[in-house]
């Protein structure tokens, strides 16, 4: 059935409001007011998003799910590559690794925003972020620890979990603070120019990963 004009035209602004937040909310904070969210995305009706969204916090649930879909094809190809490596031998922890920095830094590439969105929840939302992405990103999250739970049996449940969100962190907040590293000196002292290519970047991001998911509990 054919969308009618004005409901196609509610999505779109609904869908503009959610996307300018999450690319704001990134680059400056949750603190952003809802009117810098509406004037930035062009939207003259200042009562716009209490209109589609109700409360504040609706509105942050819905930026939340919106990267939560998109982020789901990252996910998704990881999981797969991990398949496949798991259908050919037994896995290792770098491997379960590899598919937490895969998805993150291929999503940061494609919409660097909401990888900083992400990570300012944390930060600055409390429990109200950390509930959001415990529900939108759970079932990565649960997935991991099925997996790395698989590959080190011997390590008690709990100091698995404590292990993979240390790294989870990590790996969010060093997506996006990498700049840092950038402007570093070379190892010569040279001003901010300071190179890893990617590969080097990735295999590192993984080994330093692994080795906390697989540190000593005892």
């Amino acid at each position: 059935m054919k969308q009618a004009p004005q409901a196609k035209k509610s999505e779109e602004v609904a869908s503009r409001l959610i996307r300018t937040g999450i690319r704001l909310f990134g680059e400056k904070g949750t603190a952003v007011s809802l009117r810098e969210v509406q004037r930035k995305a062009r939207v003259l009706n200042e009562a716009a998003i209490r209109y589609y969204f109700g409360r504040r916090d609706n509105f942050i649930e819905a930026c939340v799910r919106d990267v939560a879909e998109r982020f789901e094809h990252f996910t998704s190809e990881a999981w797969q590559d991990f398949a496949d490596k798991k259908a050919r031998r037994p896995v290792e922890v770098r491997d379960i690794s590899t598919v937490l920095v895969k998805s993150l830094y291929f999503f940061l590439l494609d919409d660097r925003e909401s990888v900083w969105f992400m990570a300012r929840l944390i930060r600055e939302e409390g429990e109200l972020g950390q509930d959001l992405l415990i529900r939108y990103f759970g079932s990565l999250i649960w997935g991991l620890e099925e997996e790395i739970r698989e590959v080190i049996p011997d390590k008690p449940a709990a100091m698995v979990r404590l292990h993979l969100f240390l790294a989870i962190n990590s790996s969010l907040n060093g997506m996006v603070d990498q700049g840092l590293l950038w402007r570093l000196p070379d190892l010569n002292g040279k001003a901010n120019s300071f190179q890893l290519d990617f590969d080097a970047f990735s295999k590192g991001f993984i080994a330093y990963i692994s080795a906390g998911i697989e540190a000593d509990w005892s």
